[in-house]
């Protein structure tokens, strides 16, 4: 099986989860990614309904290479908080298997390794164990994506989680645009690095804005991968808090920022990466036609990168 392609379908969020469905089977896509919280694939939805995706995903002949739920973040969070987590994951991985999806990303929490203590690291890596035993139960494998502001915010990080994890079912979802966000390598050597770690792909554009100094002063937003807010002048900015100081960045659409996919995807083809690479474009979207018009660029980009890369 080649490299193929999937779509987040948060980038269909304004829309319901069956017109999300529809329409990226309309626009090509291989594969469809669920948002799992509303108005998608949020955890209180019935086995009825999860049975009743399942049907139209067999219609429209698309895979779901990985539930991209919410849950975990361990690290700070009362005990009852981190079981309600685990509870929450457990109804995710009986999605998984309604779906015959083998991947479920399950977020270690953060701060990120330069903020970390080795408690940190050990809290998380305790509950993810309980975690990946579970989803075990199920078959299916746990995925900690490259993720700023989380214990995964470098490879180093990562791998030293995945060794006090200590779990086979237990992998690592490649993100290009978070890792330039943090001035990690993100080209061959990143996948040279992760080796058989590396399960999944995700893939979205970035652009620097602005380098400051003014590191911890507070002003600092969350990512917008997770939450779609920013902060800044430039339509769609958000401010991070980086080891180097805080940067302000905004979301693009592939082949329009500064993230240079194409090392990536040589290296996967060398590497015979032979599953789905998902695009997660977080471009503001102002009009109610945008999100059509920026999931079918965004695959015309992947099938170039694929293309250029065989």
């Amino acid at each position: 099986m080649a490299i193929q392609s999937a779509l987040f379908s948060k980038v269909l969020r304004d829309r319901s989860l069956e017109e999300a469905v529809d329409l990226t089977a309309e626009i090509g896509y291989d594969g469809f990614e669920p948002m799992c919280r509303a108005p998608h694939l949020a955890v209180d939805r019935s086995t009825d309904e999860v049975a009743d995706l399942r049907e139209r995903l067999d219609d429209h002949d698309l895979d779901v290479p990985c539930l991209a739920t919410y849950t975990g973040a361990y690290v700070g969070t009362s005990r009852s908080e981190c079981e309600a987590q685990v509870e929450a994951l457990e109804r995710f991985l009986e999605f998984a298997t309604l779906l015959d999806c083998d991947f479920v990303r399950h977020n270690p929490g953060g701060p990120a390794p330069w903020k970390a203590t080795d408690q940190d690291v050990e809290t998380a890596a305790t509950w993810y164990q309980r975690a990946a035993d579970r989803a075990a139960a199920h078959g299916v494998t746990l995925l900690i994506e490259i993720h700023a502001r989380w214990l995964s915010e470098t490879i180093s990080g990562t791998e030293q989680l995945l060794s006090a994890i200590d779990r086979d079912n237990v992998g690592v979802i490649h993100d290009a645009g978070n890792m330039f966000l943090v001035g990690e390598a993100y080209g061959a050597e990143s996948v040279d690095r992760l080796g058989d770690d590396l399960r999944h792909v995700h893939v979205k554009d970035e652009q620097l804005i602005a380098d400051g100094d003014n590191r911890g002063n507070g002003n600092e937003n969350e990512n917008e991968n997770e939450d779609g807010d920013g902060d800044g002048d430039a339509h769609g900015a958000f401010r991070l808090e980086t080891a180097d100081g805080l940067r302000t960045y905004r979301p693009r659409r592939l082949g329009e920022g500064e993230v240079d996919h194409a090392p990536l995807f040589e290296a996967l083809v060398a590497a015979e990466y032979d599953g789905f690479v998902t695009a997660e474009c977080s471009v503001p979207q102002d009009e109610p036609a945008d999100d059509d018009a920026i999931a079918t660029h965004e695959l015309e980009q992947l099938t170039t990168l694929i293309d250029n890369a065989n």
